[in-house]
């Protein structure tokens, strides 16, 4: 590990614009930043999430280093935030999933066809999949409007998004599931 002020010296040169630097800088603190990942996430696959992002903000933002912090500082709170950015589009997803569960049981237990039972579940287990691919924030929408039961205009107030924002997400989000949903219908 370089010291503190070997870091400063790549740092000061990145921000200079040397590209060698630059990936001096990401190779040297790499270590440290996976460490903090780890020890925030708990799994090693999410450290290493973290790590590519927090290394990419770094490269895209060093221009903004300052200097009046260690670098090591200043990428410890990247890593902090998004490592806090993860651990909650992670539980979103979890809790997402739950609720399409949710629903799920709560349907099955009105089928009465065995068959029409286990078309539900893949359904379900589709409809689960194709959330997580959805953006973020057309994932949020869909749950909050379709999953959860909100008027547009309640979600928008949750979101704090102009509603005619929220309604072209949820439009997108809802046409992209469809198309996806006929896809895998037509391709399974």
């Amino acid at each position: 590990m370089l010291s503190d002020r070997e870091i400063l010296e790549l740092a000061e040169r990145a921000r200079g614009g040397e590209r060698e630097a630059l990936g001096g800088l990401a190779g040297a603190v790499r270590p440290l930043v996976c460490r903090w990942a780890l020890v925030m996430t708990g799994d090693p696959d999410d450290a290493e999430d973290v790590a590519q992002l927090v290394l990419m903000k770094m490269m895209a933002s060093i221009e903004g280093f300052d200097g009046r912090s260690k670098v090591t500082s200043w990428l410890y709170r990247i890593t902090r935030n998004a490592s806090l950015d993860h651990q909650r589009r992670t539980r979103r997803a979890e809790q997402m999933a739950a609720r399409v569960e949710q629903l799920g049981r709560a349907a099955a237990s009105r089928i009465e066809d065995p068959l029409d039972e286990i078309e539900m579940k893949r359904t379900l287990r589709l409809i689960r999949t194709l959330l997580t691919e959805l953006p973020a924030t057309q994932r949020e929408v869909f749950d909050l409007v379709d999953l959860q039961g909100l008027k547009p205009v309640e979600a928008a107030e949750v979101l704090e998004m102009n509603p005619s924002t929220l309604r072209v997400q949820l439009m997108r989000a809802r046409r992209r599931m469809r198309a996806e949903m006929l896809a895998q219908g037509a391709g399974g």
